[in-house]
């Protein structure tokens, strides 16, 4: 039998769709943020036990589990994984009087659109798969390939550094690595990150870097005899901004653009601003770079940048740079065949040819950086991030986080017509 739109549609029942919105719900009102993952991961394994398939829980560490979930295909066909996290971009705990109804744990829906932490980002990966699930258990093509649906904790990017540690601190893919070590892999993968229905095969990689200024500390009344670390790095922040200016325009890339930012500063104590000036000021790098740049090239090119500055000035000779985190990016060749399938599922459903995003979108991270290294063809294609205005974005400005159901009933058919594209092609 030929799957067709058509034959989704009548699929796609009032009751179906009203399953998959409850289970949005559900899941945005379940808090999961990096390293609390369990409740999550459990409700994804038993949602899926409900629909027969084969379900595993893999152990990453204590209290954090990957979920694997197989539909097994009658036998010679190509497998497909669809990918999502479960872990939020934030904890839904930050100052929670000045943030949104998108940035909360809880799921309102309001004209069509649902807003809540991770309704976007991506939990609603999970309930879309989900009904691809059903669809294709309504329409039965005789899957040949499995489809093997995978949660994964640990995708948000962050690293433990200084007093930030523990599994609350493990993000940055770590999951991902957890599942491609144990052998989860597949011939192909599509991932519902927030790309608003666009085809992105493609991610910068990042690094995480710290660069740490020295000074001597005395107290407030006597700060003449001391060495103020803050005053050395406001000389390091402005070389780091030329620097990071010149790392992106010698950089190009038709699809893709580098980025450097400064994410963060910590300097002194708090607690007693009395010790002045402050013996250390910590300054905290965000470095996107391209595919083809490696990794330790970049480190060495920072690195440069601080002896340089260093020989300039006597004061700043002593600056330290260090990293805590780093992932190489990744780009699927055009015209390939993971490529080629979306192309043809995205048209089929919405009658269109499917957008690529370009620029900066492309300085985001994904768990299909980790799985191209491993040798699987990868894309990201997810409902979200698209927002009500139709702009392209993380947030719908102050509300946070939202979601458009009608892309999300959508993105099922488009995915249930490429795991059958893909599936039923031999192995």
């Amino acid at each position: 039998m030929k799957v067709t739109k058509e034959l989704l549609d009548r699929a796609m029942t009032e009751d179906l769709k009203k399953e998959i919105i409850d289970m949005t719900a559900d899941m945005v009102n379940i808090p999961s943020p990096t390293g609390e993952e369990l409740a999550m991961a459990k409700y994804v394994a038993q949602r899926y036990e409900e629909l027969g398939l084969e379900v595993q829980l893999q152990e990453v560490e204590p209290e954090r589990y990957n979920v694997i979930a197989r539909l097994k295909g009658s036998g010679g066909g190509k497998s497909l994984m669809l990918n999502g996290h479960f872990d939020t971009s934030t904890t839904g705990k930050e100052n929670l009087k000045e943030l949104g109804i998108g940035h909360r744990p809880k799921a309102v829906i309001k004209d069509g659109w649902m807003y809540g932490l991770g309704v976007s980002n991506m939990k609603c990966a999970f309930s879309a798969y989900y009904g691809t699930v059903k669809l294709l258990q309504e329409v039965k093509p005789d899957l040949k390939g499995d489809v093997v649906i995978t949660g994964v904790v640990g995708e948000i990017e962050k690293a433990p550094v200084d007093e930030y540690q523990g599994r609350i601190y493990r993000g940055g893919g770590c999951g991902a690595i957890s599942l491609m070590q144990h052998g989860i892999v597949t011939d192909m993968c599509i991932d519902a990150e927030p790309t608003g229905l666009r085809l992105q095969p493609y991610n910068c990689g990042f690094i995480f870097a710290r660069i740490t200024t020295k000074g001597v500390a005395m107290h407030t009344w006597c700060k003449e005899f001391g060495v103020d670390a803050i005053d050395k790095m406001l000389v390091v922040i402005e070389e780091v901004k030329k620097w990071g200016q010149e790392f992106e325009a010698k950089n190009p890339h038709p699809r893709m653009k580098p980025r450097v930012g400064i994410g963060a500063i910590r300097g002194g104590y708090p607690f007693k601003p009395s010790i002045c000036p402050s013996p250390f000021c910590n300054l905290y790098i965000d470095i996107r770079m391209l595919p083809q740049q490696s990794i330790i090239d970049v480190k060495n090119e920072l690195k440069a940048v601080i002896r340089r500055l260093g020989e300039r000035y006597d004061e700043l000779a002593d600056t330290e740079v260090s990293f805590y985190i780093a992932r190489p990016g990744y780009e699927e060749p055009e015209g390939s065949e993971i490529c080629r399938v979306m192309e043809r599922a995205h048209k089929e459903v919405f009658g269109q040819d499917v957008d690529y995003p370009v620029g900066y979108r492309s300085a985001v991270s994904s768990d299909t950086m980790i799985f191209h290294h491993y040798g699987i063809p990868s894309v990201t294609y997810g409902p979200g991030g698209i927002q009500r205005n139709g702009v392209y974005s993380m947030y719908d400005g102050h509300h946070g986080e939202c979601l458009g159901l009608d892309n999300l009933i959508q993105s099922c058919k488009v995915y249930a017509l490429a795991a059958v594209d893909i599936c039923n092609t031999p192995a």
